[in-house]
């Protein structure tokens, strides 16, 4: 047996990027919005998934993308998207850049499949007071936290003062600055 009929073949960065249509794990959302941020593609596509939503909800709200628009694997297509197979939809991201330079900087991972950060209220305080909590450095100028928590057995996404002024702590997934 010959290694090409052993071996798929393999994908650029771009096209695993564009070829991926199961729900994305969190290092890969981070990874994708940075890699496409400084790389200046100035949109990117997330599979239509409740984590994908939440995080990129909290990042509209803080002004590091410009815009969501639900849509297809070929672009941004909101009037169909309805009619479209699970597999099929999107959440397109439009990337916001100020003076050439892109707004997200970097988005960085937190709470890895292996070893999740699980915060209460009194940690979470401390980290956006800027200082360290169960291993976690503190938040700095311009970070934002992303926590996980659960609300009636449903996963719900806020960024760290959001969860801190509910009383929640949660996993902390990510720092977007």
């Amino acid at each position: 047996m010959s290694t090409a009929s052993r071996f798929p073949p393999m994908l650029t960065a771009a096209q695993m990027i564009m070829h991926n249509t199961g729900p994305s794990p969190p290092h890969a959302l981070c990874s994708q919005l940075s890699y496409t941020a400084q790389t200046y593609l100035h949109r990117t596509s997330l599979p239509h998934t409740t984590q994908s939503l939440g995080i990129a909800s909290i990042l509209l709200r803080h002004g590091l993308v410009s815009n969501l628009t639900l849509g297809s694997t070929e672009g941004p297509l909101p009037a169909a998207f309805d009619s479209l197979p699970q597999k099929d939809r999107r959440i397109w991201i439009y990337h916001k850049f100020r003076n050439g330079l892109p707004v997200l900087r970097q988005m960085r991972l937190i709470s890895k499949p292996s070893v999740r950060r699980i915060i209460d209220r009194q940690e979470l305080g401390r980290l956006l007071m800027g200082k360290r909590a169960k291993s976690v450095p503190g938040v700095g100028m311009g970070e934002i936290l992303v926590i996980r928590t659960r609300n009636k057995g449903k996963d719900v996404y806020m960024d760290g003062w959001e969860a801190w002024r509910a009383g929640l702590g949660g996993e902390v997934l990510c720092r977007v600055s």
